[in-house]
């Protein structure tokens, strides 16, 4: 009996190490620690049966003590059976405060008062359900894991775990999780995704995806990713991606995709592969950012870089560097044929229907300019109505360029029409060779103005090739124009005078101021030799400056009755100063002002016609007498009679030189009729015979001037002329002769 009760405690003892064991097995898992614990409370198991083993309590103790958790063990009445310190000062508690014997309830109220239990968790503890586990977070952060496990005959077995790392670790773990939800929400909604397979398969688009390329989900997945290929990027690029892809590495670039309405969309694309066991790629995730409107900005402005913003042809710099001519003639271009355009009355034009209906015009003449040019060829615009075209040649350089050149001025001489309006201009047009002429822009653009110069002196309407002879002309001018500016220095000019007669009176009525170069070598040089020369060169303001002077000094020693007839240039109006300049010669003359006849051409008049009008007015109100000078012979010498407050015209020369002819003698009647109608006085130039002194006279002309009555002679012979009285009407005649 007594061997088979000690057998039956020995039994109970235990199957209690082996629930024990069940239960820390089940609390902590199947791990090593869980296998340690498993292989000790065998061990305990196999000391009790053991022969030689030591008490009984004494094992339990080492056994409880050993368990790497919080253990306590209850009865049926849950009053303490056993406990480890473990256990004990998990909580801050005592031995005695879980002595056997000792309730639940005061335990946990114990626990509570040193660790900080919450009332909550008292009362949980108190209702549990003794099969249940359950974790408590402490006052002081440290969670608990409390699993309770009852025994056969009543009672339980809990095991208490400090599970505060892997708890903290589960939190950041979720919290990791919610971000990376909330930012793979966040890049679902800025970024384009897909997923395809090695094989360019698409498996996953996102909604960006499907917006952007216009295809639903149902149409893209199972679909090869070619078929947003747009054709703008060229195999050697999707050559290069798969290589770098398919060794695994990352891919970067800017991709131009083909929508399936037909639009072209760009994308900013990073492709990753994902990679298999075996390190080679399974799968590849695009990511893309649309940066279409990023793009067509940039094509914007490189459009507006190299293109006319009016026309839309090249400009100058594109034109150039795409023909493969630099400034410089360092690398040799193609051959080519440089046409330089420029168009004939188109300031007219602007001027007479206003800016709006010339740019019209411009964009009418660009795109006749396209009609002519093939795909090889270049056509730009310059500046303001000059172009260009560039078109690439063969053995028949020289007839290829001239054709085009005929085909350009062709094409121009055809009427534009225009917001309602019938415009005739024609074209000029130099033709350079490259590399004959030249091998550099600025060489090229050099010799073909000088062949558009030919083309303008020829009168306008027509083509030129380069001729080396017109760079040697362009040479002898440039001397010219060196010596004109040491001339004007040295002041080696004088003026000589032409009389204008009273046609009734047969009297002088005015003297008209000529200039003469009196040069050291060649002797006295014509105007016609160097005043279009100081017009081009600007020389011609220092020159009208002094010539207006020099002729107020001179005039203010003639009889009070004759006036004094002196020519200003386009160009001194355009500096704004003439009101100024005649100003003080005036005053440092004394001259009268109501003895200075100011007379203009027409080519002052195309111009800022608002500040010319007010030039004129401010003349006029000085006591000047404005005069139009070569009536007849530009294009609406009329209309200005209406606008500009002119006391005289003159009809040119050749009108009287034509009088034999019906049409020259109609315009000088009309000019007549037209200028006493506004009150305004005629004067008739070139006269040299009596009967087209006769002639004029008949039509009403109020003076004439020409050889008849004397050529220009200087000063002093032309003072004392003027002098002379002239009652006969042959006395004057005489004297004239005599001083010439």
């Amino acid at each position: 009996m007594h061997s088979l009760g000690r057998s039956e405690r020995i039994g109970g003892l235990a199957g209690f190490v082996l629930l024990l064991a069940a239960a820390i097995v089940m609390q902590i898992g199947t791990g090593a620690l869980a296998a340690y614990v498993a292989l000790l409370c065998v061990g305990l198991v196999w000391l009790l049966a053991s022969a030689d083993r030591p008490k009984s309590t004494t094992v339990l103790d080492h056994a409880i003590e050993s368990v790497p958790a919080g253990l306590c063990v209850f009865a049926a009445d849950l009053r303490v059976i056993a406990s480890n310190q473990q256990f004990a000062s998990m909580y801050g508690l005592t031995r005695a405060d879980v002595k056997p014997g000792t309730r639940l309830r005061q335990i946990t109220e114990a626990r509570r008062a040193k660790r900080g239990l919450s009332e909550s968790v008292v009362d949980a503890i108190h209702g549990f359900d003794a099969a249940a586990t359950s974790v408590h977070e402490l006052r002081d952060g440290r969670f608990i894991s409390v699993s309770r496990h009852p025994m056969a005959g009543g009672g339980l077995v809990e095991v208490h775990r400090d599970v505060t790392g892997e708890r903290l670790a589960e939190i950041r773990a979720n919290e990791t999780m919610q971000e990376l939800i909330e930012k793979q929400y966040a890049i679902d909604q800025a970024v384009i995704v897909a997923i395809t397979d090695v094989k360019g398969i698409i498996n996953y688009v996102n909604d960006n995806f499907c917006s952007i390329s216009g295809y639903s989900r149902e149409e893209l997945i199972g679909q090869n990713h070619r078929i947003l290929k747009s054709g703008v990027h060229s195999k050697e690029l999707f050559r290069d991606m798969y290589r770098c892809l398919a060794g695994g590495h990352v891919w970067r670039g800017e991709l131009c995709n083909l929508a399936k309405s037909g639009r072209l969309y760009w994308v900013d694309t990073v492709i990753t592969p994902q990679l298999g066991p075996d390190g080679k790629p399974v799968a590849y995730m695009a990511i893309r950012v649309d940066i279409t409107a990023r793009k067509e900005a940039e094509a914007k402005l490189s459009f507006a870089a190299t293109h006319d913003s009016l026309t839309g042809l090249l400009n100058r710099c594109a034109l150039f560097d795409q023909a493969g001519i630099g400034p410089e003639p360092d690398v040799q271009p193609d051959r080519l044929g440089v046409h330089l355009i420029d168009l004939d009355g188109f300031k007219r034009i602007n001027d007479t229907f206003g800016h709006d209906v010339g740019d019209h015009l411009l964009k009418a003449v660009a795109s006749r300019l396209r009609s002519l040019a093939t795909d090889r060829d270049l056509v730009a615009r310059l500046g303001g109505d000059e172009f260009a075209m560039i078109r690439r040649v063969g053995d028949d350089a020289y007839e290829t360029a001239q054709d085009l050149g005929r085909r350009i001025v062709d094409v121009m001489a055809a009427p534009f029409e225009i917001e309602g309006h019938q415009l005739d201009i024609s074209a000029s047009v130099g033709i350079v060779l490259c590399p004959e002429h030249g091998s550099s822009s600025a060489d090229l653009l050099k010799k073909a103005d000088l062949a558009l110069y030919e083309v303008k002196a020829a009168g306008r309407d027509g083509h030129r090739l380069y001729q080396p002879a017109m760079l040697e002309a362009i040479k002898g001018e440039k001397v010219l124009e060196a010596e004109l500016r040491r001339a004007i220095s040295a002041q080696e000019f004088e003026l000589h005078y032409q009389p204008i007669l009273d046609v009734e009176s047969r009297t002088v009525h005015t003297a008209e101021a000529l200039v003469r170069w009196r040069h050291p070598v060649d002797g006295l040089v014509a105007p016609d030799r160097f005043i279009a020369l100081a017009e081009r060169t600007g020389l011609i303001q220092p020159l009208s400056e002094w010539i207006i002077q020099r002729a107020c000094l001179d005039a203010v020693s003639w009889p009070p009755h004759v006036q004094l007839a002196v020519n200003v240039s386009a160009t001194q109006f355009k500096r704004g100063d003439l009101f100024d300049v005649v100003l003080q010669a005036l005053l440092r003359s004394g001259l009268n002002p109501r003895r200075l006849q100011i007379e203009v051409t027409e080519t002052v008049l195309l111009e800022q016609q608002s500040e010319q009008l007010q030039t004129f007015r401010r003349l006029k109100s000085m006591g000047a007498t404005l005069v139009l000078d070569d009536f007849g012979t530009g294009f609406s010498s009329a209309s200005y009679l209406t606008n500009f407050p002119f006391d005289k015209i003159k009809i040119d020369k050749s009108f009287i030189q034509g009088l034999s002819r019906r049409e020259c003698a109609a315009v000088i009647a009309s000019a007549v009729v037209l200028a006493k109608g506004l009150g305004i006085s005629v004067t008739a130039e070139g006269i040299e015979t009596e009967p087209q002194l006769e002639h004029v006279r008949s039509m009403g002309i109020d003076f004439a001037q020409g050889y008849l009555f004397g050529r220009p002679v200087p000063y002093r012979q032309f003072k004392c002329t003027a002098a002379i009285p002239d009652d006969s009407g042959r006395v004057l005649r005489t004297a004239m002769a005599a001083a010439n």
